[in-house]
């Protein structure tokens, strides 16, 4: 990583003379709730907040770009976004402040800016933590060429307010709808037509259990304040969730379930459940079919199948199981640029041949078209082979080691390996 915030900036082809630095205070607003807590707590709301600003900072008119900041706790500054800012007006703000409860301004004059998040670096939103200068800490706003903020490094998000209880939980869900349908010592289902969710009792650490389907949903489920994904991501696996995904690898004699676990506060439970279910189900080639059923009323062969095809479904899932929801190549576990690869083509695979996860392999979408073009392949053991209609230069550019190798193959991804291998690979 970039030793500079600066230096990220300039990679992602951004001048750092555009940029203005935003370095949000730590004074305890409505409720006693920092800054920084509005961020993680009500995200629409920090950025109503950040989008009025006094007139005597001529900086912010003058940039067409905003770096955001906020400070978990004293002394630590963490990136929260970047912004395309354009100023809109002067005028007395007749809304209240999400953070100070009363007018912007305390009813004096204000700059109005329209901001929109930018796609630039939303990797390390929440993650990045750099340093601001201790001198200069009450000097909140600054041109990024004056300040080259060293970078400390990716850190987890802090939370000043813990997750909701299991218990808060299930009555959020209750409230929304849902139904208890069984019970264990250590997992609750709840349902309403046709999504399943669980909670892990007895824990405050992502006690919310979701089909892996939804991973697919993270960056919109991530968007939604008060919920959070496990990081790193790793499945959470119970032979009595029933209505999530089959779970099976070679270090496991039998079946199991599996899902993602996530935090949430029960006050964002309404916009989590309208995500999940609006994405019940897809258009296909075969019409419009469910993702996902519950115990009364399971996918069909037909459905399984159809959702498959395009590469999603109970394939996917069962691959981003088994692969830990990353790429075995280059550790890409983005789910947008995650592909549920086909060993032995679809066009040659019998049917259940289509729904084995032995036939498949999940890749990053550059790898994924190496490997189904027959510009690469796989040995039984891992080791990936080149087609010498492809230069290693171009391999180099995008990343890939010519000496790459992947882990966690078992006997049963053999044959589709061979099959690849011999009619497939361009050798």
């Amino acid at each position: 990583m970039a030793s500079l915030f600066n230096e990220l900036l300039a990679d992602a082809g951004i001048a750092p003379a555009d940029v203005r630095l935003l370095r949000h205070h730590t004074k305890a607003g409505i409720g006693g709730q920092s800054l920084h807590d509005l961020w993680l707590n009500d995200r629409s709301g920090f950025e109503l907040y950040q989008t009025t600003q006094d007139p005597k900072k001529k900086l912010f008119r003058s940039g067409p770009v905003w770096a955001a900041f906020t400070s978990p706790s004293p002394g630590r500054t963490l990136f929260t976004g970047l912004y395309d800012a354009r100023f809109v007006e002067r005028t007395e703000a007749d809304w209240k402040c999400p953070y100070r409860g009363g007018a912007p301004g305390r009813g004096k004059p204000v700059d109005v800016f329209e901001t929109n998040l930018r796609p630039e670096l939303k990797d390390l939103i929440g993650r990045l933590e750099v340093e601001w200068d201790p001198a200069k800490v009450r000097n909140w706003a600054r041109y990024a060429v004056d300040a080259p903020l060293p970078v400390i490094g990716a850190v987890s998000p802090h939370r000043t307010v813990p997750p909701t209880s299991a218990g808060g939980l299930a009555t959020a869900l209750l409230a929304a709808g849902f139904t208890e349908r069984h019970r264990t010592q250590k997992v609750v289902g709840y349902g309403r037509a046709g999504v399943s969710v669980y909670l892990k009792e007895n824990t405050r650490r992502h006690p919310l259990v979701i089909h892996p389907l939804y991973f697919d949903l993270a960056d919109r489920l991530d968007a939604i304040p008060g919920v959070e994904f496990e990081r790193p991501l790793r499945p959470y696996i119970d032979s009595n969730m029933r209505s999530l995904a089959v779970y099976e690898t070679t270090e496991r004699a039998t079946r199991s379930r599996y899902g993602f676990a996530i935090s949430a506060a029960a006050s964002s439970i309404p916009a989590l459940v309208d995500v999940l279910m609006g994405a019940r189900t897809m258009v296909t080639v075969d019409g419009r079919v469910r993702l996902m059923g519950d115990d009364e009323n399971p996918l069909t062969e037909k459905e399984r199948l159809a959702t498959a095809r395009i590469g999603q479904g109970e394939f996917r899932s069962s691959l981003m199981g088994m692969w830990n929801g990353a790429c075995p190549v280059l550790g890409v576990d983005h789910p947008a640029l995650l592909r549920a690869s086909h060993i032995k083509p679809w066009r040659s695979s019998k049917d259940r041949e289509r729904l084995d996860p032995y036939n498949g392999l999940l890749l990053s979408t550059h790898v994924d078209a190496l490997f189904d073009s027959g510009l690469i392949s796989f040995s039984d053991d891992g080791d990936m082979l080149i087609s010498s209609a492809i230069g290693r230069e171009n391999l180099a550019r995008m990343g890939i080691s010519a000496n790459s190798t992947i882990g966690g193959l078992d006997r049963r991804h053999a044959a589709y390996l061979a099959h690849h291998r011999s009619d497939v690979f361009l050798g």
